[in-house]
């Protein structure tokens, strides 16, 4: 009997220690959710033509894509789950008659020329997006903000592995893509310099949740050193960044080429929770933690959305809506205005209360 009295004192003592073995016993044998299976079905597919010539159809519906991903010409399935940071393949992704062109270009200047002149969003995924995944929210960010969008595609999830091993895929694919991350920040400062591509436009950087490893990574390697002191980003949302948040501060107020940079965070993001788990280290999206960079506006989002990762766009099938606030707020920093937070009630952990 004191044996057992023994035994369940110490299983008390250390019970969160045993939840979380359990709950990372429950993910590794967890399958991938079928949304993502159905982004990569062959009927899918079938609505997207790849080519690397010929004519460009142009359409009000259109974005760019930067990828780092593998690229197979005469394949129904032309980009896979695997990154490779020794190539890219430069996109004009353009919607007609319900179906997507994709069309190799040769230059950035190139695929910016065909645009109208709205405000420029650069925008970059996180984990378990699918190439077609990625078309999907890269659509829904230009036409829910009214912005034209660059995103930057890599690799974030292999249906192979499971929701574990998917986490450290995707983590190492965001990390080693740091490099041609930056090379792509240096030639849009080089056209906002040299060309009229930009003028009266604003370029703004969007980073969601794994998606700001890269530019973490960036920062911290001093990968991405400005040409000019000038400031050419209007901009800089890290959006439920999944990024350890202890010394953040030091890469942070490292960046000089931006006039506004804002953290956006929620401490009940399960997924970010969930996060912490797998990593061993609390997310900054999650909770800040001081010493806080006296540069960034940070934006607490716990109120108003709960527990939801997501928060910036009204996804399809997912019971999460925005509210006319929050969608304002994306609305004007994705366009390069400035948020007036002052207005706003303080956070108890670290800057303003996003309220509903």
């Amino acid at each position: 009997m004191e044996g057992f009295i023994y035994f369940c004192n110490i299983m008390y003592k250390y019970r969160i220690i045993c939840l979380m073995f359990c709950i990372l016993l429950w993910l590794s044998a967890c399958k991938l959710p079928a949304s993502i299976s159905k982004q990569n079905d062959s009927s899918t597919w079938k609505k997207i033509q790849y080519k690397t010539n010929g004519e460009i159809l142009l359409s009000d519906t259109a974005f760019l894509m930067v990828s780092n991903r593998h690229f197979f010409e005469n394949d129904t399935v032309f980009a896979n789950e695997e990154t490779d940071t020794s190539q890219r393949h430069l996109l004009y992704v353009s919607k007609v008659n319900e179906a997507w062109q994709v069309r190799e270009i040769q230059s950035l200047e190139e695929g910016i020329g065909l645009f109208p002149k709205k405000n420029w969003v650069l925008y970059t995924e996180g984990m378990g997006k699918t190439f077609t995944g990625n078309i999907e929210r890269a659509y829904l960010m230009a036409t829910t903000y009214d912005v034209n969008v660059i995103l930057f595609d890599y690799a974030s999830i292999n249906r192979s592995l499971s929701v574990i091993k998917n986490f450290d895929f995707s983590l190492k694919n965001s990390n080693k893509s740091y490099r041609q991350y930056a090379r792509f920040l240096h030639e849009i400062e080089t056209l906002q310099s040299t060309t009229d591509l930009f003028k009266q436009t604003d370029i703004s950087i969007f980073s969601h949740s794994m998606g700001n490893l890269m530019f973490r990574k960036m920062m911290l390697e001093n990968a991405f050193e400005p040409k000019s002191k000038k400031v050419f980003i209007k901009n800089i949302i890290f959006n439920a960044p999944c990024v350890n948040r202890k010394n953040h501060h030091r890469w942070m107020t490292k960046i000089h080429f931006a006039k506004n940079i804002y953290v956006n965070f929620n401490k009940s993001d399960y997924k970010l929770n969930g996060a912490m788990l797998l990593s061993g280290n609390r997310k900054l999206g999650s909770k800040p933690k001081y010493p806080f960079a006296i540069n960034v506006h940070y934006m607490d989002f716990h109120a108003a959305v709960g527990k939801t990762h997501n928060y910036f766009l009204n996804i399809p099938a997912r019971t999460f809506v925005m509210s006319k606030s929050i969608q304002n707020y994306f609305f004007q920093i994705l366009n390069g205005m400035k948020f007036e937070e002052d207005v706003l009630q303080k956070s108890d952990i670290v800057g303003y209360e996003m309220k509903l």
